[in-house]
């Protein structure tokens, strides 16, 4: 029976390069080993291969017909060795110095930049690169493993039953909502305001194709105070609908995490009614087990 599989890589590479060096004292010298090891390493190679690789270990040394195949062969192996494990090496490298995250405007505008300073100071190296997307197309890049890691409302993850199997969250931030007002508006004097008296304002308000749930939390809290919103427009980008309050086109019902823009043209007021609670939560594959990943959430435990 064949010894093949005892073979180790190390026996032909002397192989190799004693046919190349012409003679053993020589290849010993080339390699920096003991010559009668060398000559053992060959031996045992050629046992195990049950067949001659030289004619002679004289010089010139000369190989059999079976010995110039194998020879051939053993140099693509070493060749497809090498090369196979510096292409894992780049991969390796490649995950370890980045992470991708998507993000959505609450954690944006609150306290992501804390995550990225301190995640920075303790792996410097590592690029972190941000994707700004709606919650449901940031579960979606996780579920085809296209970022790590995602931040949203919670709601929207229980609100997709099919992914309560494959996602794992941790609670990261909780925030209300607020009011937002043009500064010369005349609850502008007012601390907190109680919805009731919004009833027949015109409102600012994000998309529900964009944003379902945070326009399914307002809807139901006007709804809690006697009331429908009157759309008058409505903005994607929370910087357009804080830019058209401040042109005087309306109000607006918005996360806390507004407050931390200080755009000119608008004043934020409390909400006299109980607000809902959004909490933010990180989201990752529960078969993802990226160190890097782990460091970074445990980078963000306590921020």
């Amino acid at each position: 029976m064949s010894r093949w599989h005892e073979i180790d890589l190390l026996q032909l590479k002397y192989a190799i390069a004693l046919y190349e060096q012409q003679g053993l004292t020589k290849t010993a010298e080339y390699l920096n080993i003991d010559k009668a090891f060398l000559s053992r390493q060959i031996t045992s190679l050629e046992n195990r291969l049950q067949f001659k690789i030289f004619k002679t270990k004289k010089t010139p040394l000369r190989l059999t017909d079976a010995g110039n195949d194998f020879l051939n062969i053993a140099r693509q192996i070493l060749n497809q060795f090498e090369q196979t494990i510096e292409s894992c090496q780049q991969l390796n490298r490649a995950e370890k110095e980045q992470i991708n995250v998507g993000i959505n405007i609450s954690i944006a505008n609150s306290i992501l930049s804390k995550i990225i300073k301190k995640f920075h100071k303790n792996f410097p190296v590592v690029e972190i690169i941000l994707y700004e997307m709606p919650s449901y197309e940031q579960i979606e890049k996780l579920r085809h493993q296209e970022i790590d890691v995602g931040f949203f409302h919670r709601h929207n993850l229980e609100n997709t039953q099919r992914n309560n199997d494959l996602f794992e969250s941790k609670s990261i931030l909780k925030e209300k909502l607020v009011i937002v007002l043009p500064e010369n508006h005349r609850f502008g004097k007012t601390t907190s305001i109680s919805l009731k008296t919004l009833a027949n304002e015109q409102f600012i308000l994000p998309p529900e194709h964009l944003l379902h749930s945070l326009r399914e939390q307002i809807n139901s809290l006007c709804k809690e105070a006697g009331f429908q919103p009157k759309v008058k427009q409505e903005a994607a980008w929370i910087s357009t609908i804080l830019s058209l309050v401040a042109g005087g086109m309306g109000i607006s019902l918005l996360p806390a995490n507004v407050e931390n823009l200080q755009r000119n043209g608008v004043i934020y007021r409390d909400i006299q009614e109980q607000s809902p609670i959004l909490e933010i939560v990180a989201v990752w594959r529960k078969d993802n087990e990226s160190i890097l990943l782990q460091n970074f959430l445990q980078e963000i435990e306590n921020i």
